[in-house]
Formats: C-alpha cells, sequence, structure tokens
C-alpha cells in the first residue's frame, strides 16, 4: 500500500491504540502531517477509559503541539486509519467506519484488505511509517524536517527498548536520522516516575540462576522500565546475561542483556519467543514479546542452554576429510571494491538484513552480494583465485539494497552504485555437510561474532583450508553449489 493511495480519501481519522505510547503517537502524528500536506483533514483520535499520564509522552506531545482527542464515539469519517494497531483488535476500541485501513508492526491479527499495511519484521510502527514515505516521490524535504525526524526516531526509539530491540537495517537507518538530541534527552530522563522506580527495585529483589543466566520478574509496566531493570542487573559479576520479565495483557514482555560472545542477546530473544511472539536486537542489548506463559519461557530458556553447538573457526576440531566436495555453480553474484568506496583505515559497518558487521577499510578487501541480497568480505586474493570478473554494473533489486556506513561521518552508501558481477570459477572446492543442530561458528573474519545456522543448513569449509569454516544457509546453499 501506498501513503499517496490514501489521499483520495478528505476526511481521515488516525486512531491510536488504547492507553497510547509514544510509537503510535509519532506515527500518527507523522501521518497527520503527510495527509495535510497532501490537502486532506486528519485528526487524531483514541478510545478506552486511561487517558495518558506518562511524564515523557505527554512533554513529547506538547514539545511537537500534537493534537490528540480520547472518544467514546465516532462519526463522519471517509477513512478510519488505525496505526500501531489493527481495526478489530482487541487492544483498540472499535468504532463504526465506511472503510477501514491499517499501518501496524505487529502481528497480522484481522483478515486484512487492500488498504492494510503491516510488516512485524519491523521493530517499530515509526519504521513502518519511514519506510512507506521513503517510497513516495518528492518527500525528502518532509522526512527531513527536524520535528517529523524526531517524531519517528523517539517512536523507534521507545519501541525498541532504546533501540536495543531494532531488528530490520530499516530500524537502523532510522535510528541514525538526524533529530533534536537535545529533546530526545530530556525525554530519555524523564521516563521514572516514583511508582516505576518502585517497579524497579522490587523486580531486583529477586533472582532465578540457569547457567549464569538471571531471569528477573517484574510488575507489569512500560518496556523501558524492564530496559532500566535489565541494565541494573546486567551489572552483577557473576551473571553472563540476564532477562527482566513481566506479564502484559496476553502474553510476557523481555528485556535480556548479555556480556558473554557465546550469547547474542538478539539471538537468545528470538529463539525465547520463536512460534509465539517474537525478539529481536543486537549482540549485546534485546527484547521480545512471548505469547505463552512463564513456565514456558523456564522451560525455552533451558532448551536454549543445550541447543547449540559450538565451533571456533582454526580451532575446533571438525571432520570435514569425509564430508562431501562440492563447487559453487557460475551464478552471477555482485561484487565492490572497498578501496572504491572508502579510504585505508576508515572504520565501516556492513549492514545487512542478517545484523550489522563493523570493519576497517582495507584495500585487499572486496564486499560480496550474494544472490538473496546477502553481503559478506572476502580478501582481494581469495577473490582472484575463484572469481571471473565482468565489467558489467550489478543491478538486482533486493528488500534491503546492500550498504555499507562510515562510522565517522554516519553516511551510508549503497554497494549497488559501484558493485560488478562476477561468477564463480568453478575452480573452489569445498567440504560441506548439513548441521543436525543448531550450531555457533566464530569464523576467521570475527572472533567476537558468531553466526548461527540451524538444522539443514550447511557447515562449509574450504578444501584448500579445512579451518577455514563458515555457515551457510540451507536455501542459498542449493542455489549456488552442486556436488563435484
Amino acid at each position: 500500500m501506498k501513503l499517496s493511495s490514501l489521499t483520495s480519501y478528505k476526511n481521515i481519522v488516525l486512531q491510536m491504540h488504547n492507553i497510547p505510547d509514544a510509537d503510535t503517537v509519532s506515527s500518527a502524528w507523522v501521518l497527520q502531517k503527510y495527509f495535510e500536506r497532501n490537502n486532506c483533514k486528519a485528526r487524531i483520535i483514541y478510545g478506552g477509559k486511561m487517558n495518558i499520564t506518562k511524564p515523557s509522552l505527554l512533554m513529547f506531545i506538547e514539545a511537537l503541539g500534537i493534537e490528540v482527542q480520547m472518544v467514546h464515539e465516532l462519526s463522519g469519517a471517509d477513512l478510519l486509519l488505525t496505526v500501531d494497531c489493527q481495526y478489530g483488535a482487541t487492544n483498540v476500541e472499535k468504532f463504526p467506519c465506511k472503510k477501514f485501513a491499517v499501518i501496524d508492526h505487529h502481528i497480522s491479527e484481522i483478515q486484512e484488505n487492500e488498504l492494510c499495511e503491516i510488516n512485524s519484521t519491523l521493530g517499530s510502527c515509526a519504521t513502518l511509517v519511514y519506510t512507506m514515505l521513503l517510497r513516495e516521490n518528492n518527500i525528502g524535504s518532509f522526512i527531513r524536517d527536524e520535528k517529523i525526524s524526531t517524531a519517528l526516531y523517539y517512536g523507534l526509539y521507545t519501541d525498541t527498548n532504546g533501540l536495543t530491540e531494532t531488528r530490520h537495517p530499516f530500524d537502523r537507518d532510522l535510528a541514525e536520522t538526524y533529530h533534536d538530541k537535545t529533546l530526545i534527552k530530556k525525554l530519555k530522563n524523564s521516563n521514572l516516575t516514583m511508582p516505576e522506580l518502585s517497579i524497579v527495585s522490587n523486580s531486583l529483589k529477586k533472582c532465578d540462576i540457569i547457567d549464569n543466566i538471571g531471569l528477573f520478574r517484574a510488575e507489569p509496566c512500560d518496556p523501558n522500565i524492564l530496559g532500566f531493570s535489565s541494565d541494573i542487573a546486567m551489572q552483577v559479576d557473576s551473571l553472563e546475561a540476564c532477562i527482566v520479565f513481566s506479564n502484559v495483557n496476553d502474553g510476557i514482555k523481555l528485556s535480556i542483556r548479555s556480556c558473554n560472545r557465546e550469547i547474542m542477546a538478539n539471538e537468545i530473544a528470538a529463539f525465547l519467543c520463536d512460534g509465539f511472539g517474537g525478539g529481536g536486537g543486537n549482540l549485546e542489548k534485546a527484547g521480545g514479546f512471548l505469547k505463552n506463559s512463564e513456565e514456558y519461557l523456564i522451560s525455552r530458556l533451558k532448551e536454549y542452554l543445550v541447543a547449540f553447538d559450538k565451533i571456533y573457526a582454526g580451532k575446533t576440531k571438525v571432520d570435514f576429510a569425509s564430508a562431501p566436495r562440492y563447487k559453487k555453480l557460475q551464478v552471477p553474484v555482485g561484487f565492490a571494491k572497498c578501496e572504491d568506496l572508502f579510504q585505508p583505515g576508515t572504520k565501516i559497518t556492513i549492514r545487512t538484513l542478517e545484523g550489522d558487521v563493523d570493519k576497517i577499510a582495507e584495500d585487499n578487501i572486496y564486499f560480496m552480494i550474494g544472490i538473496e541480497g546477502e553481503v559478506y568480505p572476502i580478501l582481494r586474493e581469495k577473490f582472484e583465485k575463484n572469481y571471473i570478473a565482468l565489467n558489467d554494473e550489478y543491478q538486482e533489486v533486493f528488500e534491503y539494497p546492500p550498504a555499507i556506513i562510515n562510522r565517522a561521518t554516519g553516511r551510508k552508501q549503497p554497494i549497488s552504485r559501484f558493485s560488478k558481477i562476477c561468477f564463480a570459477n568453478g575452480e573452489k572446492v569445498v567440504r560441506a555437510k548439513q548441521v543436525e543442530k543448531r550450531t555457533k561458528v566464530f569464523t576467521y573474519w570475527d572472533t567476537e561474532k558468531y553466526y548461527s545456522g540451524k538444522p539443514g543448513d550447511f557447515l562449509v569449509a574450504n578444501e584448500g583450508d579445512l579451518g577455514d569454516c563458515y555457515i551457510v544457509n540451507e536455501r542459498i546453499f542449493h542455489k549456488t553449489y552442486e556436488p563435484v
């Protein structure tokens, strides 16, 4: 769905979920400003029985001059657009309407129509609004407006526990947009009321420890309160990770911290919530929502602790000698030279769907772009030995365009502008076997961050150096390798 397709409705009501939070308020307000820019009348409402009382949210509303109204009945709208919620869902008042539309980032709960944009892979509704704006023409000045960018940033910040639960590259892009840092700082420091301080204190009084992972129970509260609690809990010297959780509505909200390189916070969040919600974040901080019981959470945590094999490239002995031999198919893929993008020594971040990878730019590094947009570095010598480079531009289109960020300037550089086509020359032979258990692999490239494989994925090693091993997704492996 495109936002411009909704501008044919001249009287639009933007409905937030009951007990609004910053994400629904910021998203609704930015949409209101977009529609007003396109000569549509738009107003923001919410239902339920509880007024907005959170200090930081009231400060945010006042700072941006946002007008919101709590209503108990509604009539006369050409279009009712629910924002950060879905029409008819349990957390939103259901008002009769001529036509409804939905913009939301939660798992779909309703029968969707042509006016529904629901994307649960994103960390916030603000991110979804941001991506929808990017699809529109002549929208650059609107997105760059300080109030608009600040509102979107704050929606993401609050809904991802201070940016610790960002799931998608678009989340990370939005997190790096220009915003009013002074206002955001004020809002950050206005999050705790005295009753909420009591919740933080009570949540830390009792801890269940399961294999050096602390499990803390908090009263129902704002997700940011869980974040404060988990930040404090992670200071305990005997804990390698911690999980602070509280029961909310029909599930459990989680805040996760880790200081152990063998436990990525975002991975444990995804594992705990798999099939019953969703989770995301980064290596050290993450969170999620689990639609299940405390008993399930504890049993799932115990499963996680024994679910993985660990392999350290060049150190862990793996029997590759008996594994089948494969070579790469001559499928066109992309590559770009690091020297065409950055000066040597530049601190860079490779932004991919799987996560961010930090590197230092060097002339002997190339960036490969796989068949599904996956990006990974390769040394020039290995590239020249195993690939045939063409001078034709590589122009594949992916959900998220492969990009690299200059960490010093924050500027995002799409790789596609400098990428060319290449083919495997058929000489590179690997040994590969499917893993039967979830596996964490620390590669030569990154000894601090592992890459995970699930049963069916392939553990691959270069035949010339069996210690140089890595994980390849099962689907991608079958598309890019053939038996020798």
